[in-house]
């Protein structure tokens, strides 16, 4: 949490940085420009005082008039009446010529380096505090679905009880083994919940064979697939990933895509450098498309985990794009 910080408070000072620094640039540069229209004007009202005064006049405090020309100083050249051939050097003193464009830009610069301090102070205390506002929900969300979880968990454990003791009185096998795969999938259903919790150093990272994986998937949808169409394009590939999260993601897709599908459900695996690429389709309907919100958004995050892409394409039949590591 202290790194998003940390990084929120970088990104956010190099945008002020960038826009303060196009800024300064285009203030400094009309500010030269009024200072050099400032300092012309009076260095011409310098050069009649002259011309009037007969070359008397030789200048103020902030002026000095000479036919010499210096390199030392911020000159103004005038031609001589009296001689065209001859010019009048008006010349500005160092220090006049820093009141009108240098100490103006200091104060502009000191007045934003303090702004800008300030800002981001203010800004890091709102950060700090919605990002711990952000944490602490987090943690409440995890120990409440952790809770949840845990009795959900004891609720399946006792109905595995049950059925257990259903299969010494009951000798209908068919009913017994709907009851099974009920608790099975709901079980897994749970387990995609309580995986996205999980923290990546729980992880255990290997090689895995999935097409071994989508085969024991599919078993467990043979009922809902006995009068749909399966059409497999599989081949040895392994993919570099976490089991636990694999399996939860081919479960994931594959119930969805067998429960949801009217005619048929197709599964396709193609590898390519260093990746492995699967599509998932099938005929859904429209309607039943509104209720895959939630289990994809869950399920993104699982993929991303696994350093893994998804993605939906909806054009003739609805596909699932998924891209996981392979070799």
């Amino acid at each position: 949490m202290r790194l998003r910080s940390l990084k929120l408070l970088a990104y956010f000072f190099m945008t002020l940085f960038i826009s303060l620094s196009v800024t300064n640039t285009l203030i400094f540069y009309y500010l030269k420009n009024l200072a050099d229209d400032i300092l012309y004007e009076q260095a011409y009202t310098q050069y009649m005082a002259y011309i009037i005064s007969n070359g008397a006049y030789r200048g103020d405090q902030n002026f000095t008039i000479s036919e010499k020309y210096t390199d030392k100083y911020l000159s103004y050249v005038f031609r001589d009446p009296s001689s065209p051939e001859r010019f009048i050097y008006v010349k500005v003193k160092p220090d006049y010529e820093r009141k009108f464009v240098r100490d103006p830009f200091k104060v502009i610069l000191m007045s934003q380096f303090v702004t800008v301090f300030l800002i981001l102070l203010v800004y890091q205390f709102i950060i700090e505090d919605s990002l711990n506002k952000i944490e602490k929900q987090e943690e409440w969300t995890k120990s409440l679905v952790a809770s949840v979880a845990h009795k959900f968990g004891n609720f399946l454990s006792v109905q595995k009880v049950n059925l257990a003791l259903l299969k010494v009185r009951v000798k209908d096998e068919d009913i017994l083994r709907r009851l099974e795969r009920s608790l099975s999938r709901v079980e897994k259903d749970m387990n995609l919940i309580l995986h996205v919790l999980r923290e990546e150093r729980q992880m255990k990272m290997e090689w895995l064979r999935v097409d071994n994986i989508i085969l024991e998937t599919i078993k467990e949808f043979e009922e809902e697939l006995s009068n749909k169409r399966l059409f497999l394009g599989l081949k040895e590939v392994y993919i570099y990933g976490d089991e636990s999260d694999i399996r939860d993601i081919f479960y994931n897709i594959i119930s969805n895509g067998v429960r949801y599908s009217k005619s048929f459900f197709h599964i396709k695996v193609c590898k390519s450098n260093e990746a492995v690429n699967f599509v998932f389709r099938n005929d859904i309907g429209f309607n039943e498309r509104k209720g895959l919100g939630v289990g994809s958004i869950l399920l993104e995050q699982i993929v991303k985990r696994q350093g893994g892409t998804i993605r939906i394409s909806i054009k003739n039949h609805y596909a699932i794009l998924l891209k996981l590591k392979g070799r």
